[in-house]
């Protein structure tokens, strides 16, 4: 993309001497994703929370970026906030973003956290994007919610932790359509998978064992691809930062600590 590239909404809390982790959360929602993790990450470490582009109070790019113009808009905040080398954590949309960070910038990665995601977007799950699109432009913005948190969490997480829920809802809600389809588009284009080679830093790939929009063999196969990556799968559907907040802060936090 040619247009001047405009920093994203972002905020840092924590110690500014100490290790910066720069946290990205999944597609429909914001920063605000990571409140259940930012009591016990910020005693330890310079967190760096940014809403991606179309997503919280950043804009769209606008145009038909890809995950690569998505990780030099990322580049140029981090840089504007005085930041250099990092730790990414992220979920979803925000680990397919993390990756292509580390494969444009490698020079500024320490380590990486990739949860919920894979590294290419097959033909069938395109088809589904499309379909996802289609429906939001046919039946609205509140059959999205619907059908997205339906997908996030099963019946019993749903049951059980209806206020939760009702949180994610309202993020989801907040997202605007452009937002999301610009995320969807870029996300339909991803292709990592012949160059995670290249990934040599620290690297943890979690998994949900209940989620059933990236399985968790399909997490498994993107450990496998980085020479020395961790592998864990946590008793989660697919925000697992949400629905195993406990272990997945845990889990993480040791792991950036090691």
């Amino acid at each position: 993309m040619n247009a001047e590239i405009v920093p994203l909404a972002a905020e840092s809390l924590g110690k500014d001497d100490s290790h910066a982790v720069v946290l990205l959360h999944p597609i429909c929602v914001n920063r605000d994703i990571w409140r259940l993790q930012l009591p016990v990450w910020s005693k330890s470490f310079r967190l760096v929370l940014v809403d991606l582009p179309g997503h919280g109070f950043s804009k769209p790019l606008g145009g038909t970026p890809t995950l690569t113009d998505f990780a030099r808009q990322l580049a140029v905040t981090l840089t504007r906030a005085g930041v250099d080398q990092v730790s990414l954590v992220g979920v979803s949309l925000g680990a397919m973003l993390a990756q292509a960070f580390a494969l444009e910038f490698p020079e500024r990665i320490r380590k990486l956290v990739l949860a919920n995601a894979g590294a290419v977007t097959p033909e069938p799950v395109v088809a589904l994007w499309n379909e996802r699109q289609r429906s939001y432009r046919e039946f609205g913005a509140e059959q999205h919610v619907r059908s997205t948190i339906e997908r996030w969490f099963d019946d019993d997480y749903r049951a059980r932790a209806p206020l939760t829920v009702k949180w994610i809802e309202s993020l989801v809600r907040g997202t605007t359509q452009a937002g999301y389809f610009e995320a969807v588009d870029a996300i339909k284009r991803m292709n990592h998978v012949a160059r995670l080679q290249e990934i040599s830093v620290p690297t943890l790939v979690v998994a949900g064992e209940k989620d059933a929009a990236v399985k968790p063999e399909i997490c498994a196969k993107v450990a496998e691809a980085i020479t020395g990556a961790r592998f864990v799968v946590l008793p989660s559907g697919h925000i697992s930062n949400v629905e195993a907040a406990a272990e997945f802060t845990e889990v993480v936090g040791q792991f950036l600590l090691s």
